[in-house]
């Protein structure tokens, strides 16, 4: 399936699209009752998200990623700290929000169709609503080239057809903050490949803010403005950059810091990012800001060098060669 930007766009030209919302984290955390004792999944989160901005979070099993991701949408509630969407804080399943899971979650007895419209806004019951929903789904299903497959069932698509269908119902709210969970990691590889693409062209003909939890470094780095690295609050810490390794081209200051340092006379672009400082012992371990407009090349040597500083912050040996050019 290829679809093109300005297809994507026209597709979405009528539609009333809800403007990307600017998320901050200001001290969250998020403790659990267990029968143990209480168990802090995340601490110390501080983190401005621009509109319109993409941003991956990658970690270890178990950091916490998807309780950030519930947190932002309001499905549940921080222990401490502070989240707001535009100033405004996150509530209870907060319609500003729409989430896509990893696995599609379509009702099997509806038709795709049907699923995309269960994500439209409440007033689409209404006379003038359920017009507007109808051409709404007409819009969704263009852009993510399902219009052929409106009447079929869950049952009679392939996994990735389902899963666009699940991004199409997510944006049928039209959200301000698209959070993804994992929603390629069920796909066999060569479809992941062309569902990063089409995620890009959504982004582009609906630039929202998007956070996506992956364990995927390669999709972090080719979809993300930057790549938010989690640390274990119970497990062993992130290992350290080797003292060696060097990164040029980071795209940020804060890039190096995170990956290494650069090697005498190297030159790194360097961008005005603002991140608060990371709170000792809390989740965050490092933001990386990945360089280059998308969509990127994949066999990018900064990229490379970014794939195998983030693994070695997982605690993943590489065995990689970094980039030694002046």
């Amino acid at each position: 399936m290829t679809l093109t930007v300005e297809g994507a766009a026209r597709s979405t030209r009528a539609a009333e699209v809800r403007p990307a919302g600017a998320v901050r984290l200001e001290g969250v955390s998020r403790t659990f009752t267990t029968r143990t004792g209480p168990r802090e999944v995340l601490g110390g989160v501080d983190l401005d998200i621009r509109a319109g901005e993409i941003v991956a979070v990658v970690g270890p099993s178990g950091c916490g990623k998807s309780t950030l991701l519930r947190l932002v949408g309001g499905l549940d509630r921080p222990t401490g700290g502070r989240i707001a969407i535009d100033d405004a804080e996150v509530s209870a399943t907060d319609e500003r929000t729409a989430v896509a899971f990893q696995e599609p979650r379509l009702l099997p007895w509806r038709t795709i169709a049907q699923n995309v419209a269960l994500g439209l806004p409440r007033d689409a019951k209404t006379r003038e609503g359920r017009t507007a929903g109808r051409d709404r789904v007409a819009e969704l299903l263009q852009l993510v080239g399902l219009e052929h497959a409106a009447d079929q069932r869950p049952g009679e698509v392939s996994g990735g057809m389902a899963q666009r269908a699940s991004l199409a119902r997510a944006l049928a709210r039209n959200p301000g903050v698209l959070l993804l969970d994992e929603p390629f990691g069920a796909l066999d590889a060569l479809t992941r490949l062309r569902m990063h693409d089409l995620l890009l062209d959504i982004h582009a003909a609906q630039p929202t803010t998007i956070i996506l939890v992956t364990h995927d470094v390669e999709e972090a780095l080719y979809l993300a403005d930057r790549v938010l690295l989690l640390r274990s609050l119970h497990g062993s810490a992130p290992a350290a950059p080797k003292s060696a390794a060097r990164v040029a081209a980071l795209g940020s200051s804060a890039g190096i810091g995170a990956i290494g340092a650069a090697a005498p006379g190297a030159v790194a672009r360097t961008h005005a990012v603002h991140e608060a400082p990371h709170r000792a012992g809390g989740s965050v371990a490092r933001v990386v800001t990945v360089p280059g407009a998308r969509p990127r090349d994949r066999a990018d040597r900064t990229l490379a060098d970014l794939r195998a500083g983030l693994l070695e912050g997982l605690g993943v040996p590489t065995h990689h060669q970094r980039s030694t050019e002046h």
